[in-house]
Formats: structure tokens, sequence, C-alpha cells
């Protein structure tokens, strides 16, 4: 990234030793290089300024004194802006004195009448900033995606460990009794019988076996509550991944009632949105709302993201696929600015109805 452009000093320093380039150029060249590593390893604020003002010198002079070939090591300045100096705006005094240099470069074309020329100089300065400005904005969009992830790991970490500790409590509060007293019952079963009181026995047997199945029922309940949340949970637990993500959620909602099965299928889609909506919108703000007409369940998510660039008819199709089944609906009603999207879906009893 930083030190195969130092390849290229080779030409100035044997063009300075064979007489093609004053001899000057030769420790200029050195003293080139040694700034340029002095930006790359150091970081003191007075001796990045003295060290960027040398490079933008020697690129200057050399071109204009040596060479338009050495218009090229212009090149050397891009990549320190871009690596280097990424937090730099481009209003920042490197990148003016950096715009500075590009001009003097082209200077040769004024005085110079061989067109040859002044298409390099023109070539080499427009893809000298293009080639920056690309990278620049490839940089910031990594970044974004690494802060994106991290702070969906974070998030992802938070909800795991909430409902780790959700399952602990539940199976605790559940089953810590239940062992208490089959314990207890079975020690005085075993007392029962040592005495010979075996119908007094068989009764607490017979406690033992209704605990176990009542505890069997508990723990699948605990099972099925982990794999499906009401949809007043998973709103609870969408607005605390959206505030973990920095998203203000705005909730509004009516009463309903609606089948068990039409939940589930809702509240899923819900979960998939907001997952997309942490992952991908970029969005600051979120609205959903919650409606009911003509037994029909209504929700529109929107939000001021970046939104969809070009709409197909294939997107969301996960969610299609899980609503289609009770002849819901997924829409997306604007693209962008902002983005809406419209669930709908019958309640419970109109998808009975219609299902006979």
């Amino acid at each position: 990234m930083y030190y195969v452009s130092l390849l290229y000093l080779v030409f100035p320093l044997y063009y300075s030793l064979s007489g093609d380039y004053p001899f000057y150029v030769f420790p200029m060249t050195v003293m080139f290089a040694v700034a340029y590593l002095c930006l790359v390893l150091t970081k003191h604020p007075l001796w990045d300024n003295l060290f960027w003002f040398y490079l933008c010198f020697y690129v200057s002079f050399v071109t204009l004194m040596g060479s338009p070939m050495m218009s090229m090591f212009a090149f050397f300045l891009s990549n320190l802006l871009t690596w280097r100096f990424s937090e730099d705006k481009v209003t920042s005094f490197r990148y003016c004195t950096f715009y500075l240099v590009l001009l003097a470069t082209l200077y040769p074309i004024l005085v110079s009448a061989d067109v040859s020329t002044q298409i390099f100089l023109l070539t080499m300065d427009m893809v000298c900033l293009g080639m920056m400005y690309a990278m620049r904005q490839s940089i910031k969009r990594a970044k974004i995606e690494n802060e994106l992830n991290e702070k969906n790991a974070s998030i992802n970490l938070l909800l795991a460990e909430n409902e780790r500790n959700r399952i602990g409590q539940d199976l605790h509060d559940t089953l810590g009794h239940v062992f208490a007293m089959m314990s207890v019952k079975s020690e005085l079963a075993l007392t029962l019988m040592k005495h010979e009181a075996y119908d007094k026995a068989q009764n607490e047997v017979q406690d033992l076996h209704d605990i176990t199945k009542n505890a069997m029922q508990e723990v699948r309940q605990i099972v099925q509550a982990l794999k499906v949340h009401s949809l007043e949970e998973e709103l609870q637990i969408l607005s605390n991944m959206l505030e973990l993500a920095g998203i203000d959620l705005t909730i509004k909602r009516e009463e309903m009632a609606m089948g068990k099965e039409q939940e589930a299928a809702l509240t899923m889609a819900l979960r998939e949105l907001g997952n997309n909506l942490i992952k991908h919108s970029q969005a600051r703000s979120c609205r959903i709302e919650l409606t009911e007409k003509d037994g029909w369940i209504r929700v529109l998510v929107e939000d001021d993201g970046i939104g969809f660039e070009q709409v197909t008819g294939e997107e969301l199709h996960s969610i299609r696929d899980r609503l289609i089944r009770y002849q819901g609906k997924v829409a997306i009603v604007s693209a962008k600015q902002p983005t809406q999207i419209q669930l709908d879906i019958p309640k419970g009893e109109k998808y009975e109805d219609s299902s006979r």
C-alpha cells in the first residue's frame, strides 16, 4: 500500500546520476523518500505538516524543472491522502495543497507545444484525482460496513445474553420447585414403603407421576415460547434492537385480536424487517403503525434510510412467502424518502372462514 510505490524513486535517482536530470535531484529524492517514510511510520502534527509541504514542493519542483513525467509522483500524495490522512476533509489544507500541486504540474501544458505531453499531463491529473476519490469512497463504505457489523454483533450478543438470562430464570422458576417436591415425595414414599404403608406410598408415587407430567408440559411451553414471541414481545424486542442501533422508533398501535398463527407470521415478518432495517437501511428513525379494518390487520413500517434503488417485485420474497400461507400480502408503498413497507394479513376468523 505504502512501500511498493517507492520503487519508482529509482528513476529520478538514476537520471540524476546519469546526467539527464540535474544532480541536485538526487539528494532531493533521498529527502523525499525519508519524508514519505516518516509520514507513513510516525505521527506528529508539526513534523507531519513539514514533511507534507516538502513532498508537495518536490513534486511541483521536479515536474517544472526536471520532466513532465515526474507529475506521476503526485500519486504519492494521493496515496497518503487516501490511507494515512483518510480522516481529512476534502477542504483541509492538505487537500488544498494537493490541488495546487496538480495545478502546478499542469503548467508545462502552457509552455509546451508537444500535444502528447499535454495529453499525458491532463490524463495523469485526472487519473490521480479519480483514483483518489474512488478509493476514498471505497474506504468510507468499508468503514461504515465494519461499524454496522460491529454494531450488529454487539446487538446480537446483548440479545443472546438477555435470552439466556430469561431462559435460565424460566427454567429455575419452573423446575426448581418441581425437583424439590420430587425429592420430598420420593423420600416420603421410600419411608412409607419401609413401614409397609403401601397404599400411602402408592399415593405419593402417583403424586410424583403427576408432578413430572406437569413439569414436562411446562417445559414444552417454555420451549414453544422460545420459538415464537407474541406481537407485544416482538415489538419490545424490536424497540430494544433499534435503540442499540441508534434508530429512533415510534409505534402507533390499535388494540386488536388475531389468530395465533397469524400473529406468529406477523411477528416473524416484523423481525425480518427489523433486521433488514438495522443492516442495510442506514436509517436514523423508524415508525411502525398497526391498524385493523374490515377483518384485516395492516402494518406500515416507515423509515428515513436509503431505501430501494430499484423495485423489481422480487424484494422481500421471504416475507411474502411467510404471509401468503395466510392470504397475507406485502408491498413496497414507497421505495425511498421515506421508505414505506406495508404488510396486510387477515385476522384468524377471516382466514378460517375462507379456508373452509
